[in-house]
């Protein structure tokens, strides 16, 4: 009984680490762009095809341990070093990167594994270091008894030091080592977060996330497939894009607005947008209460970014409703070309901006106030991407 026991603790284990190389896959996932493809165990652990062309080959190394290191003989470098150089005959050395992940820490031991994390890599240290443990090795191996085992790093170390000082060159300028000793939850809720999810949701969408993944690579696996994903597979069929937009799916309280109306550095006389409207006959006194809407709508808008309760994205999307929102609104008052510069175009032209308000502007299922769609087309204006008179683009377009 108490082997079946010990069996199962080791074999619990075991899948700790096939457990973290899903989440280093997902941390790759998680960055992925149009174009590039990230895949489980087809040529590494993880590798990630990048959008230039070229390929990153992960190994990934799991220690339970909080405290281990990643040593100079550690076997699973070795090993890997073994691996790779075999994969550069078969694939090719160009456009190959290749990525040790480990959540070890570095060994505080001068050598090998200090100067593969140099950024300029000196081969011929690097040479010594691979000498010295060979050197190391043989002279352990003859002094042990006939029949004793022989240290299991030792073929891989023969290997390495056999291939010539060019190939080695080639393997070692390509190598990369990330010591990943942070929890790696912590981490991928961060990169979470930048997808406009609060930091205390953050964690419960990495758990559905990490539900549909392990769901998807199952029948892929059972199905005898590649667990190769794309950015679009990423995005649909592991239903990235969904969990993000259902975790949004939240309503914000814009009547605090008002509480916001506070004049910053904005000049209500030289303004680009107060010029604007002094050319339409709008009053001082207008001018400086709508450079407050100017005003409150962009420090409310920016605090709410800063609380992650709002996105650039999103603010992005308030402009472009505006914008063709104006768009339409001038269009059809201007329906015709070449109206006179006179009491009646002014007319118009204040009516195009005092109509702007009404404009109905919806983001993460709220309504904008009228106040703050105002404020946003002052801000539009001031950046000179809408005006109010017919021709004021040619009046104002050199102060883009």
């Amino acid at each position: 009984m108490s082997k079946e026991f010990f069996e199962k603790v080791a074999a619990d284990k075991s899948q700790l680490g096939f457990d973290y190389q899903d989440l280093v896959c997902l941390e790759y996932l998680i960055d992925i762009k149009p174009g590039e493809a990230v895949g489980l165990e087809v040529f590494d652990d993880v590798h990630h095809g990048r959008i230039e062309g070229g390929k990153a080959l992960i190994q990934v190394k799991h220690s339970i341990n909080d405290g281990s290191a990643l040593t100079n003989r550690d076997i699973d470098l070795w090993k890997t070093l073994h691996h790779w150089s075999v994969a550069l005959d078969l694939l090719g050395s160009s456009d190959i990167e290749f990525i040790f992940f480990t959540n070890k820490k570095k060994t505080s031991q001068a050598g090998i594994v200090h100067l593969m994390t140099l950024e300029e890599t000196g081969m011929p240290a690097l040479f010594k270091a691979i000498n010295e443990i060979k050197l190391d090795l043989d002279f352990k191996e003859k002094e042990k008894a006939l029949d004793a085992a022989e240290n299991p790093i030792k073929k891989y170390v023969d290997y390495i030091f056999g291939l010539s000082d060019t190939k080695k060159k080639e393997l070692f300028r390509k190598i990369s080592i990330i010591f990943s000793t942070e929890d790696i939850f912590s981490r991928l809720a961060r990169k979470i977060e930048f997808f406009s999810i609060n930091e205390d949701q953050a964690l419960d969408v990495l758990h559905q996330l990490m539900g549909v993944f392990g769901e998807r690579k199952y029948k892929l696996i059972k199905d005898n497939k590649k667990v190769l994903i794309d950015y679009a597979t990423f995005r649909k069929e592991f239903q990235f894009d969904r969990i993000i937009q259902i975790s949004q799916d939240r309503k914000i309280d814009f009547s605090r607005y008002h509480q916001f109306k506070n004049i910053n550095s904005i000049d209500p006389k030289n303004g680009l947008f107060a010029k604007q409207l002094i050319d339409i006959e709008i009053s001082a006194e207008d001018i400086t209460e709508h450079s407050i809407e100017y005003a409150a709508t962009n420090m409310f808008i920016q605090k709410l970014i800063v609380a992650g309760e709002f996105s650039e994205s999103e603010n992005e999307a308030i402009n472009e409703e505006v914008f063709h929102g104006w768009k339409s609104l001038h269009d059809s008052l201007y329906d015709r070309d070449g109206i006179e510069i006179n009491s009646e175009h002014y007319r118009v032209a204040r009516n195009c901006f005092r109509s702007l308000g009404n404009i109905p502007v919806v983001v993460a299922n709220s309504s904008l106030p009228r106040a703050m769609v105002a404020g946003k087309g002052i801000e539009l204006s001031d950046r000179c991407r809408i005006g109010w008179r017919q021709d004021w683009k040619s009046l104002y377009g050199k102060n883009k």
